[in-house]
């Protein structure tokens, strides 16, 4: 049997699939299983024992308006006799019905998205993403452990943190909501907050920036003997290295909250326009005061909100007690 998991990323939406990829091995033990992410994410899935292969497709394709090249993804989907359709926009699950798999399994966020598969799984209520994703291991007859829910990290063996003194240091991260379809703010704390944050970590001991090379600018205005800015000067496997040793990390809903709790215990998540009970991912804490406004159109349809997050928020609360993630510390 050849099966195909299909998510064109980001890098937190892909680490939050690998229960699903671990559970599905443990039940098809004997299946050919295959991974299909865009390019840029393939890195989460190094040296995943789990998987077969990792194959990559331009994912620019399917964003923007590039329909002559349609056939180069229909190409890697044929050939499979099941797939799991992991993204929900319709788009994904009529290209699996167009490369003709016969089993088609996947997500019901609208109707028009549901029509293609031949097994449908309803999607809005706030649940994890994780949880929701081992749905579809249910609807395909296999039946998921909903305890075992650990994010399974990119392989580190031999990777080294990008300072020596990690381990004495917190990880600050004040990103998110920058992605190929999306440019927003949105879910980066207000400067104000996040200087009291700074100022209050570096007090403590040192303090390390993660992040890209285009959310350096962010940090510049912070970097001092005590402050360290890595964004971009690091590879993925030395930013998950760095973060795995770090005294603590505190980051805002972003792909490397994801890459932190899956390799260190000492995470706390802040929430803004998004929702800890959807994206917390396992092991980490969390703290969220915005669920008065709270609008799931952000986190179901991408539809960027305009109101005002992270307020009533101080260094402290950050810092001090948080809430422990809605799927526990598993494993």
């Amino acid at each position: 049997m050849k099966v195909l998991l299909w998510k064109i990323g980001a890098l937190g939406d892909v680490l939050m699939t690998t229960p699903l990829v671990r559970q599905l091995r443990a039940r098809l033990p004997q299946a050919r299983i295959d991974y299909l992410t865009g390019r840029g994410f393939a890195s989460m899935l190094a040296d995943n024992p789990h998987l077969d292969q990792v194959l990559t497709f331009d994912e620019h394709v399917l964003y923007g308006p590039q329909v002559q090249r349609v056939p180069e993804v229909l190409r890697l989907l044929r050939g499979y006799d099941a797939v799991y359709v992991l993204d929900k926009h319709w788009i994904f699950t009529w290209l699996a019905a167009l490369a003709r798999i016969p089993v088609r399994i996947g997500f019901r966020r609208r109707a028009a998205e549901g029509w293609p598969l031949t097994h449908a799984v309803p999607y809005g209520a706030v649940r994890h993403e994780i949880d929701c994703y081992l749905d579809l291991l249910d609807a395909a007859g296999l039946g998921a452990d909903r305890t075992d829910v650990a994010l399974d990290a990119p392989a580190l063996e031999g990777m080294a943190p990008a300072v020596a003194d990690a381990e004495a240091a917190t990880v600050l991260v004040n990103a998110g909501g920058r992605n190929a379809h999306e440019d927003s703010t949105v879910r980066r704390m207000p400067e104000t907050l996040f200087a009291e944050l700074v100022q209050a970590c570096a007090e403590r001991g040192p303090v390390l920036f993660l992040g890209s090379a285009a959310e350096r600018p962010l940090y510049a205005a912070y970097e001092s003997d005590r402050c360290v800015n890595l964004c971009g000067r690091t590879s993925l496997g030395s930013a998950a290295a760095t973060l795995r040793q770090a005294a603590r990390v505190v980051t805002t809903d972003t792909g490397l909250m994801h890459l932190a709790a899956a390799v260190n215990p000492r995470v706390t998540a802040v929430f803004g326009p998004t929702h800890p009970l959807r994206k917390c991912p396992p092991g980490a804490n969390w703290v969220w005061t915005d669920e008065a406004q709270y609008d799931p159109r952000y986190e179901l349809f991408g539809t960027v909100p305009r109101g005002r997050y992270f307020t009533g928020l101080c260094a402290q609360d950050l810092l001090g007690a948080a809430q422990p993630s809605p799927l526990g510390r598993s494993r």
